[in-house]
């Protein structure tokens, strides 16, 4: 009897014992994560299957990413002994939880602290090709082209209305350092070029900041413009979105350039653009602008639209809203993917 005693007290004990470290290397994990994906834009974009890889104790939230213990649900198990395994694996969490991670039982674990990059990355990585996080911006840069794939912002209402300081040290255009040499642009590639540098993150958004302004005139932000293009036109839709940042408060806006193919004769089709400079600095064909505007009211949709601008001397007083294109149209041909992960039914369109 003894034997059967002690035969049953060590599985027990073992059992207890693989449930407990399971417990403890998943809360182990999950703050490692939470660690890493705060300075990894990679590691941030995955975050929610590696967090639901990780939920052998917890359910996915359908409104987030964080997790919370799971309650019994009988009437969904078939079987009396379903369900007290149910109700035991919920007790076993609150017991350890509370004695060896310092929650409290009745509390639900705590969700995943914000982070700069979740910030601005709020609405998803149209694409994942060299992923670089700076203060006031988040880009995905083109080396082949020596130009970025696309620029995220999230623009504040509070940051646009702060007049730049007189005396802030500023800094002229230059030469992203953290970029590879020979994927770089420089300022001599712009010098003796038709195209003037024209900006996908416009330094007038971060008056507020010294830093964050200064960023905006890294080259991986800057791109080849038609000067008319940029100077009437380009400036206007940067000006309609700082407008829009002060009705709304908050907007988030992705930019970047288009390489838009043209007919060549009946059958066929080719895309061709300028370069310039020593590196080889790509030209766009067009430029566009996807922007979202949050509304201030809680609950309310937010608000988005797109912009397909052409590099090239258009008319100074045209109608912006005649540069409006199709958020799917946009997506073909930049080869990019927004809003990865939220249902388009969630925003209101023009």
């Amino acid at each position: 009897m003894r034997n059967h005693h002690t035969t049953f007290l060590c599985v027990v004990t073992g059992i207890s014992c693989f449930f407990l470290g399971a417990i403890l290397q998943q809360h182990v994990s999950i703050r490692n994560i939470k660690n890493i994906m705060n300075v990894d834009p990679y590691i941030f974009n995955c975050r929610r299957k590696l967090l639901f890889a990780l939920a052998l104790l917890g359910e996915k939230r359908k409104t987030g990413v964080s997790f919370t213990p799971i309650e019994p649900q009988c009437k969904d198990v078939d079987s009396v002994l379903g369900c007290t395994l149910f109700w035991f694996r919920l007790q076993c969490y609150k017991v350890f939880s509370f004695f060896f991670l310092n929650i409290k039982a009745d509390e639900e674990q705590p969700k995943l602290s914000s982070s700069h990059l979740a910030d601005i990355m709020k609405y998803g990585f149209p694409g994942l090709d060299d992923i670089r996080v700076y203060k006031s911006f988040v880009l995905s840069y083109d080396r082949r082209h020596r130009i970025a794939h696309w620029v995220c912002e999230h623009l504040r209402a509070e940051c646009i209305t702060t007049p730049l300081a007189s005396d802030a040290p500023t800094k002229p255009s230059r030469g992203d350092q953290s970029i590879p040499v020979m994927f770089r642009a420089t300022t001599q590639d712009y010098k003796y070029s038709d195209f003037v540098e024209g900006h996908l993150a416009a330094p007038n958004n971060y008056s507020c900041d010294t830093v964050q302004y200064n960023e905006s005139f890294l080259l991986s932000n800057i791109v080849p413009q038609n000067r008319i293009m940029k100077n009437y036109v380009w400036q206007r839709l940067e000006e309609y979105v700082r407008q829009l940042t002060l009705k709304s408060g908050s907007v988030y806006v992705y930019s970047g350039p288009l390489y838009m193919p043209h007919r060549i004769n009946f059958r066929n089709w080719a895309v061709r653009f300028t370069v310039i400079g020593m590196n080889t600095v790509a030209v766009p064909t067009h430029f566009f602008k996807v922007i979202i505007s949050e509304h201030k009211n809680p609950g309310a949709l937010p608000y988005m639209e797109g912009y397909v601008v052409p590099n090239a001397a258009v008319d100074k007083e045209i109608d912006l809203r005649s540069f409006l294109s199709d958020i799917r149209d946009i997506e073909h041909f930049a080869g990019l993917k927004f809003y990865e992960g939220v249902r388009r039914s969630m925003f209101n369109r023009p």
